[in-house]
């Protein structure tokens, strides 16, 4: 699965074969066949592995403090560790996204969980007064899509834009949660 992650994040799905994920791994074509059958088989397999081993909810409920800034850092640090991790995937469902939304979906179903932990978060939040009343939806997507940008920016420009010193994530959560506080 490794091998077929590698080739199809650089390559596209569509361009990568049985024959050079055989190869890749160093196994025969009809080992690939017999342990999974098809391409595609092997591809629900990585999402099915790599993408909902995380007990998100647990490690959130288990490290929120109620004090906004840093529940939010450690909510984003989280998500980006994720983002990191199957960031190789996330790439093969970028360009799978018109072939396959199955699978595009299918890799943004740990944003969806995220976003209904943030939304549950200020809620709550709110009913504590620690936070401004509105939406706790529109606010949890306010974060969510700041943390995606910021993820699509650095892997979509990555070998492009040079690196500058740290990412500033405590900085700019610091600003949303200003904008957040009451």
């Amino acid at each position: 699965m490794a091998a077929t992650v590698e080739l199809m994040s650089e390559k596209g799905y569509k361009a990568v074969t049985i024959k050079e994920i055989a190869a890749a791994a160093s196994v025969s074509e009809m080992t690939v066949f017999r342990t999974f059958g098809s391409k595609k088989a092997i591809l629900e397999a990585i999402l099915q592995n790599y993408m909902f081993s995380t007990p998100i909810e647990q490690i959130i409920r288990q490290n929120i403090t109620y004090e906004l800034e840093a529940d939010l850092l450690m909510i984003s640090k989280l998500y980006h560790d994720v983002l990191k991790r199957d960031k190789k995937i996330y790439l093969i469902s970028v360009m799978e996204r018109k072939t396959m939304p199955e699978i595009h979906r299918g890799v943004h179903n740990n944003a969806v969980r995220f976003l209904s932990i943030v939304t549950e978060y200020l809620k709550t939040m709110q009913v504590k007064g620690k936070v401004v009343q509105g939406d706790p939806e529109i606010q949890a997507m306010t974060v969510m899509k700041f943390n995606y940008g910021k993820f699509i920016a650095s892997t979509m420009l990555e070998g492009i834009v040079p690196v500058v010193g740290e990412d500033h994530i405590e900085e700019s959560i610091s600003i949303l949660a200003r904008g957040l506080k009451t």
